[in-house]
Formats: C-alpha cells, sequence, structure tokens
C-alpha cells in the first residue's frame, strides 16, 4: 500500500509553521443563516409588486364605465372629496356663486355631485393651453345636466369649438360636441338601441385626439369670454360664457399629490434595486464561505508523514 501524504498545512506544522486558522462552523452557517432571512424578502418582494401594480391599474383606469342612471353615485350637497384619480381630486361645493363683470349681483350655478368620468381628469392633468378651460366646460355642462338627460346623439357631421375673446387678443379649439350637450337642441325621445347614443358621463370615452399638449396654459382673467359653437348641417347654436366661471369649474379639482405615473415607477425601481443588492450580497457570502476549508477538529496536530 502506498504511503498517504499530508496535508500541505500538517507539513508546514511538522516544520515549526503555524497551522492556518480553520473555519469554524459558525462563521459557517452565518452565510446560510444570511440566505435564509432573504427568502421572506423574496415574499415581501412578489407581494409589494403585485399590490402596486393593482393599485396604480385602478387608480390608471379612474372611474369605472357607468351607461345608466345611478342615483347612488350623485350625493346630493357633498362637500368632501368624492373620488382620487391620478393626479387630481374632486371636491364640488354646493353650488357655485359667480359674478360676471356686466351683472349686478352673484348667480348660482349648478354643480356636480358624483363621480366625474375619466375624460375630465384627462383636460384637467394635461399640460396643454385649454385644458383647464375645457375640463371647467365639462363640469358646467354635467352641472347643468343634473336632473335632466345624460345621453348624447353623436352625429359625425358636426363639430364644435371654443373661442376665447377679449378686446385684443383671440384663440379658437376645438372639442367634442357631447361636452356642450346641454346648450345644444335636445331630442325629446331618444332611441338607446341607437349605436349613437351614448351616456355623457361613461368612463369609456376617449378624447385623446382632441387633447393638445402644446403650448403654456392660458391665462385666465375676468375680462374674457369663451364663446362655445354648435356648427351642424341645418343648424348653428352659440352660447357665451365668461371664462373666469369655466376657471372656477376647473379649480373644484384639486392637485392630489405626486402622479402615479412618477411614484410607481420609482418605488418599483428602489424595491427592486434593493432585492437584487441583498441577492448580490448573498451569493458572494456562499462563494466565500465554499472556498474556505472545512474544519478538520479530528486532525491530530503532532501527525506528520513522510
Amino acid at each position: 500500500m502506498g504511503t498517504a501524504v499530508a496535508p500541505a498545512w500538517r507539513r508546514q506544522v511538522c516544520n515549526g509553521a503555524k497551522r492556518p486558522f480553520p473555519l469554524n462552523s459558525a462563521s459557517r452557517a452565518s452565510g446560510s443563516a444570511l440566505c435564509v432571512a432573504m427568502r421572506p424578502l423574496q415574499s415581501v418582494f412578489i407581494y409589494f409588486t403585485v399590490t402596486v401594480v393593482l393599485v396604480g391599474a385602478k387608480i390608471h383606469g379612474g372611474p369605472r364605465g357607468r351607461f345608466s342612471n345611478n342615483s347612488a353615485l350623485r350625493a346630493a350637497n357633498s362637500n368632501h372629496v368624492v373620488t382620487r384619480h391620478t393626479h387630481y381630486s374632486y371636491h364640488p361645493p354646493t353650488f357655485i356663486s359667480f359674478m360676471c363683470r356686466h351683472c349686478s349681483a352673484p348667480v348660482t350655478y349648478p354643480v356636480f355631485h358624483g363621480q366625474p368620468p375619466t375624460y375630465i381628469y384627462k383636460y384637467r392633468e394635461s399640460v396643454g393651453r385649454y385644458g383647464m378651460l375645457l375640463s371647467g366646460l365639462a363640469l358646467y355642462n354635467l352641472g347643468r345636466s343634473t336632473g335632466n338627460s345624460l345621453y348624447h346623439v353623436q352625429n359625425a357631421e358636426d363639430k364644435c369649438s371654443m373661442q376665447i375673446i377679449s378686446l385684443r387678443h383671440y384663440e379658437e379649439t376645438s372639442f367634442p360636441c357631447f361636452m356642450m350637450s346641454t346648450f345644444m337642441e335636445r331630442t325629446l325621445k331618444i332611441n338607446h338601441d341607437d349605436p349613437n347614443v351614448f351616456d355623457i358621463t361613461s368612463a369609456q370615452i376617449d378624447v385623446k385626439p382632441f387633447i393638445n399638449n402644446t403650448g403654456l396654459p392660458l391665462a385666465v382673467n375676468g375680462h374674457q369670454d369663451c364663446v362655445i359653437w354648435h356648427n351642424a348641417t341645418m343648424l348653428q347654436e352659440r352660447k357665451s360664457i365668461p371664462c373666469a366661471l369655466l376657471k372656477e369649474y376647473a379649480e373644484t379639482m384639486k392637485p392630489s399629490g405626486i402622479p402615479v405615473y412618477i411614484w410607481l415607477p420609482m418605488t418599483l425601481a428602489i424595491v427592486l434595486t434593493l432585492y437584487i443588492c441583498c441577492q448580490c450580497i448573498c451569493r458572494r457570502r456562499r462563494e466565500k464561505t465554499e472556498a474556505m476549508p472545512i474544519n478538520q477538529s479530528s486532525v491530530v496536530i503532532g501527525y506528520c508523514s513522510h
């Protein structure tokens, strides 16, 4: 039988060298303990990610679709926050009292009490020039529709626009005609089976083609008139509204903090970075632990083989 060769560190001990310090079992266990501690963190990370995504999706979706009159959503005389959206909260007063520059006394205007549809938030959150005025017009139109029909008959040939007029200034922009439905001649009988008939409070209305995010927001003052036009094939309808009144309606929607499209990606990025860092630390600890020698407690130091 061949002669067994002692490990290098044993030969060094026989030659008078100091034995290297062996790895303690507690030191080896520390690396695995860290990895075990990471397992609950993985579950917390998955749970947190799913929760944040679901909450963000619900906020981005806004109020859900409604195609029928729901009296439960129209609580009268409410002065608290009715609903929250991505960046704005709706705080409807009981009514709006406004005095125009030609009026001798304030006039009371109706306010919509319920969940504003998504398209109003889209206009209010837009950074374009007319977002505030058009969101105010939509809220004014909904306020006027209280107690009346909320349905609009869409006609592809109809064109609607708003002219902002003052003594030395003039601007014009277009918008969907349903946003001035209460200012138009109404059809007495509405066929709800007609595909051109829809509820103006529906969350499924898409106004993206009409939203212009260019230019600085228009500075509104008490000397401006907002003239809305409905140009149909056989009819022209016109209504002059003080722009300051539309601003009053728009300001019933208050900023509600950091937009979800900002804090949601940042939060996910921070959590993901922490998760990756913890995984890297765990892997390095494991590799370092596996590279060190195991403690040979049964070895006799004085033994030497030549």
